[in-house]
């Protein structure tokens, strides 16, 4: 890096506006859906944790989402947690209170970023869990290096002496003409990438830039049903993230073309992922309504399209099926026969009656429409068939 011809300066080499179109078609989609309010807390309870965990995991934080959503539960002054809380553990409680500040101070219509912001940022993120030559609040006093040659190199942070202006010149950027006339997205790609180039601080310089991203986001008007950010994308795509930032420092003015379309494609799938976690929902709230129709509609004097052991074993499959990860494509869970035969809950409903009536009438709910039957290592393995809704 070049520190004495830095400029923030940039060029992007190609248009985006095709993916920014998708982008701002999964948002409306969101924001025109009226959710439940437990759906809405749920939703954006999991978009914190994913947040959370995906920035501190990619400066190496070893706890699990569980772990992390475990941590963010407790509350802040949990009795005999005071002193035996791990860094890692500190780490996370960090990164919530920082999340919970951004919420507040950027929402829309809020006073554009400043360097006290900025500072405020570091300050809630490294208090008591980055103690080693950092400083919480205060710029580093000393030269860096980071980076690793197998991911495109190794970076020198910006020389500690011009911080302070650059630290007032990356806030002018941010909020310039040229800047503000981009797509939120793309601009809040751009203050990511120039923050933490220049690397101000002796710790943390990765997790303040991404929240500065998601402030900007934030203010943005990006706040449909929760807290966006681009943190959980950049963590399942660690070294591409990390390789695409040093790729992008190789020449002044910067070409962030590549890191810019990166950043774009991941919070296209982060909004895409939102869609599917309200459409899983909803899928599941009208098919339940398509087995209570079902259940009412005689076939005969004695006979109802659903009797009430299918139903009930409907019930079980629609909780059973949920996919493991709420905002995967995959509208249901497999399960194989035999993991459902094994299940307590099916031994228990069929313990009077023979295995051949589970799977004659698992086969029923077949031939009605219900359910999908398919081979799966060699197992038959079930699944919803939303297609049941437009049936019953």
């Amino acid at each position: 890096m070049d520190w004495a011809r830095f400029r923030f300066d940039w060029k992007l080499g190609k248009p985006f506006e095709g993916d920014l179109i998708q982008i701002e078609a999964y948002r409306l989609t969101v924001r025109n859906q009226f959710l439940p309010p437990r759906w809405s807390r749920e939703l954006d309870e999991l978009n914190r944790i994913r947040a959370i965990h995906g920035t501190t995991a990619l400066e190496g934080n070893p706890l699990s989402e569980a772990a992390v959503r475990e941590r963010l539960r407790e509350p802040a002054a949990a009795p005999g947690r005071g002193h035996d809380e791990s860094r890692e553990e500190r780490q996370v409680r960090n990164a919530g209170r920082a999340q919970k500040w951004v919420r507040k101070r950027f929402r829309p219509g809020a006073p554009p970023l400043g360097v006290r912001d900025i500072f405020e940022m570091h300050r809630l993120l490294t208090e008591g869990s980055d103690e080693q030559n950092n400083v919480p609040g205060s710029l580093r006093s000393y030269p860096v290096v980071v980076g690793t040659p197998a991911l495109g190199g190794v970076h020198r942070g910006a020389p500690h002496a011009e911080l302070p202006r650059l630290m007032e010149k990356f806030v002018e950027c941010v909020g310039s003409r040229r800047c503000k006339a981009q797509h939120p997205v793309v601009r809040a790609l751009l203050a990511h990438f120039f923050l933490v180039t220049i690397h101000p601080f002796g710790d943390g310089n990765g997790r303040v830039s991404r929240l500065v991203e998601a402030g900007i986001l934030f203010r943005g008007g990006y706040t449909v049903h929760g807290f966006y950010g681009l943190s959980n994308y950049f963590y399942r795509n660690g070294d591409e993230y990390r390789s695409l930032l040093q790729h992008s420092r190789r020449a002044q003015p910067f070409d962030l073309t590549e890191f810019v379309a990166f950043g774009i494609r991941g919070f296209r799938a982060e909004l895409k992922g939102i869609n599917n976690f309200i459409k899983a929902r909803m899928n599941r709230v009208l098919y339940r309504d398509a087995m209570a129709r079902a259940h009412l509609t005689r076939i005969s004097p004695r006979r109802r399209t659903l009797n009430q052991r299918e139903l009930d074993l409907l019930e079980f499959l629609v909780r059973t099926t949920e996919p493991a990860d709420p905002f995967s494509e995959a509208p249901s869970r497999r399960v194989a026969i035999p993991e459902l035969l094994s299940d307590p809950y099916v031994q228990t409903v069929y313990r009077n009656v023979t295995t051949r009536t589970f799977r004659r009438e698992l086969k029923r709910l077949f031939g009605l429409g219900f359910v999908r039957l398919t081979e799966d290592a060699g197992n038959v393995a079930v699944e919803l068939d939303f297609g049941a809704i437009g049936r019953h």
